[in-house]
């Protein structure tokens, strides 16, 4: 987990010309005002004073249109501030050979041309509720700009992070290694790095948002009542329709996505957004890269664990068969309310808060079996915390394996522990390995970032735990995707009592019942019924999924049982604005990849040539033209991840042919918004909304103390007064001047 950034933000509003009425306002200028005003001084000795008089009542008339261009041109609000940030980047990680412990650095960086980008913020005032017709609230969106490589005609390359603060990835924005900025670098674009509502520092500051522990579950609701993902989807076509940068080395660009081609790169939900956006508003970008973007939303997600079950049968079929054991084992544990080993690994993990917990309770307690039972999760999850980004030999679960399968034999026994061991034995091995590795876990992270949350609470900035609670409520109300434990699967690898209900119970527990929340669980129906989900079919898009992502279960490259079957992958890259028949799309699965691969390995430089010499539809390298889905198990390599460059190239590749594409023509004028609720949830049980709790507490939402949007008023009110106050001001002015 990332550490997030503290200390407060200095915000001073700063107004550009909006590029749309640029343009207007220097044709005006050239091609009306200056004839007239030039008429004026300059008017033949035989006019009369009537004509000079009309002449003189045009210009003033002429002048008065272009001061309003220029008023309704500076109503779009942007915000720049100065703020501190950790080294905590990207997801790269190394291998410490003496410790074998795993820690997070600074990757070796070259350092981009020009200024360092992360010393300037930037955010953007969006309306909050873009479907609703009299909400004039508004929500600060914080995004950075990298220009260092761009040229006049380059492209806009946006960089969606999605579920996360962008503070810990800020600073790759200097690193010509990593691969958004290897994209700008290359094809002369101008890099943004965009902040997801109510992520980082990208939420409105309220007595709720500054100390998320302490509200009670209808403040909870009420804050995040508009955080949805449509909401932040229209949040990326408002910015991108307003967006205008100035840059020092040229002249003014217009950057919008009429006159400029924008690109979207993501992974994870921030690939399943640029998938949904372009089949939402098809055109406002010209290429599409959607990596590990599960497209397919679902409840029920045992499927994530496919994945680590292939891995772990390459190599790791002693530490697979324990792991089972050990799920079976906690299952039975729990059913029997049986203690007396449990106590011993959660006390072997969780030490001294495990201890304090026993004071409290009655150890036969069902209050203290919802303790084990939170402890018990985290020590099941724990060994697959970071399999999705470095599978087995690269990350914590080979850290694990390892401890615990040699715990009692320098070579590990290809029975396991389970099998070959008493059963006290093999927890005692179990709980050495959860401890080893549990400072690295998710929960842990999460301790760890305590410290920093209380010195955040004391300087009234946003709580640290915003990305946790927003991620939640996210997966709570529509994104659904439940990691939980499938009993019936004899290689399953979590304890029975993580399944659906319990993550469900613990949304409610956190969040209450609501129109967002029910007691039936996430709704992604709406969705998967808009999107459609894996039968979605997008040109100028390609796919990529690591071979061993467990998320790919729910891309378009799945390979479960209830995926389509159909379908055919191909690396031939179509025209511009073309797909292939049905079925089959621009898809790349990266052997021996995980999630994102080509997004965590560095670029490699190719040599002068190499894009040229590709034609659009050639293939590259290894790759292969066509392929139908197969399952297929191959030897692990382990990372670096090598087979990720194809990806990249192949990316590239598409990026040369679609670039120059004008057969998606994005009209600014279009209103793409959709006339749809601003929450897309439908009630699905009877309930009362809150709980008697909550009925005595206040909602922090109206707290705007401190929010950082009450240093710029609404956009509504200036877009209609400033331009009556200049046309005022100017057409007395012409007047007088005329008489």
């Amino acid at each position: 987990m990332p550490f997030y950034e503290d200390g407060p933000n200095h915000l001073c509003t700063l107004h550009f010309l909006s590029p749309s009425f640029s343009f207007s306002f220097f044709a005006c200028a050239c091609f009306f005002v200056f004839p007239f005003c030039l008429i004026h001084h300059c008017y033949p000795a035989g006019w009369s004073n009537n004509i000079r008089s009309t002449m003189r009542s045009i210009s003033v008339i002429f002048a008065v249109l272009v001061a309003n261009m220029w008023a309704v041109s500076a109503t779009v609000q942007w915000k720049d501030s100065i703020s501190r940030f950790s080294t905590d980047l990207l997801r790269k990680k190394y291998k410490n050979q003496q410790t074998d412990k795993f820690l997070t650095i600074m990757n070796r960086l070259k350092p981009a041309l020009g200024k360092d980008p992360t010393e300037n913020p930037l955010f953007i005032e969006l309306p909050m509720d873009h479907f609703g017709i009299d909400n004039n609230e508004t929500i600060s969106c914080r995004y950075y700009v990298q220009e260092a490589y761009y040229k006049p005609g380059g492209p806009v390359i946006f960089h969606d992070i999605g579920e996360a603060s962008i503070g810990p990835y800020a600073k790759g924005l200097v690193d010509e290694d990593e691969f958004s900025v290897a994209i700008a670098k290359r094809f002369n674009g101008l890099l943004i790095l965009f902040e997801h509502r109510f992520y980082g520092q990208s939420a409105p500051t309220t007595s709720t948002s500054t100390n998320l522990g302490k509200a009670s579950r209808r403040q909870l609701t009420e804050f995040f009542k508009y955080h949805t993902i449509e909401q932040a989807l229209e949040d990326v076509v408002y910015f991108a329709k307003n967006f205008s940068y100035d840059l020092e080395e040229y002249p003014k660009q217009v950057l919008t996505p009429d006159k400029t081609p924008w690109v979207w790169v993501g992974v994870s939900y921030s690939g399943a957004r640029g998938a949904w956006m372009a089949k939402r508003n098809p055109g406002l970008f010209k290429a599409t890269l959607a990596s590990s973007a599960p497209v397919q939303l679902k409840v029920n997600f045992w499927e994530y664990f496919t994945a680590i079950e292939d891995a772990l049968v390459v190599k790791n079929k002693n530490c697979s068969a324990d792991l089972s054991a050990a799920a079976r084992w906690l299952s039975d544990a729990w059913d029997n309310r049986d203690h007396s080993l449990v106590d011993q690994l959660i006390d072997a993990v969780y030490e001294k808060d495990w201890e304090e917990s026993l004071e409290q309770y009655d150890p036969e307690s069902e209050e203290i079996w919802d303790i084990r039972k939170d402890y018990l999760q985290d020590a099941a999850w724990t060994p697959f915390s970071d399999f999705q980004y470095y599978g087995v030999n690269g990350g914590t679960l080979g850290v694990f394996c390892d401890i615990m399968e040699t715990t009692y034999s320098t070579r590990g026994d290809p029975d396991g522990v389970f099998e070959t061991q008493s059963l006290e034995k093999a927890v005692t091995a179990y709980a050495k390995a959860v401890a080893a590795i549990s400072p690295y876990s998710y929960t842990s992270s999460r301790q760890r970032s305590q410290s920093n949350k209380k010195r955040q609470l004391s300087s009234g900035s946003l709580d640290d735990k915003l990305d946790d609670y927003s991620w939640l409520w996210q997966v709570c109300t529509e994104f659904g995707a439940f990691q939980v434990a499938n009993t019936s699967r004899p290689q399953n690898l979590l304890p029975s009592f993580i399944d659906v209900q319990s993550q469900i119970d613990s949304c409610l527990g956190t969040f209450g019942e609501s129109e967002q929340v029910s007691r039936a669980g996430p709704n992604v129906d709406p969705i998967n019924e808009k999107y459609q989900g894996w039968y979605v079919q997008l040109s100028n898009t390609m796919w990529t999924n690591g071979q061993y992502d467990p998320w790919k279960a729910l891309s378009i490259d799945s390979e479960e049982e209830d995926a389509p079957t159909n379908d055919t992958a191909t690396t031939n890259i179509p025209q511009c604005g073309k797909t292939f028949p049905e079925g089959t799309q621009l898809r790349y699965v990266i052997k021996d990849g995980y999630h994102g691969s080509e997004f965590s390995e560095d670029v490699v430089t190719s040599s002068p040539g190499d894009l040229d010499d590709l034609e659009p539809t050639n293939t590259i390298r290894s790759l292969t033209a066509t392929k139908t889905r197969t399952r297929t198990k191959t030897a692990l390599t382990g990372t670096p991840v090598v087979d990720a460059v194809n990806a990249q190239n192949l990316w590239f590749s598409a990026m040369s042919s679609w670039l120059p594409c004008t057969t998606l023509q994005f009209n600014l004028n279009e209103n793409t918004a959709e006339t749809t609720s601003s929450a897309p949830f439908t009630s699905r049980t009877p309930f009362q909304t809150g709980s008697p709790d909550d009925a005595a507490q206040t909602s922090g939402s109206s707290d705007s103390s401190g929010d950082k949007k009450s240093s710029a008023a609404p956009l509504a009110v200036p877009a209609l007064i400033i331009p009556v106050f200049v046309s005022i001001f100017a057409f007395l002015a012409g007047i007088r001047v005329v008489v």
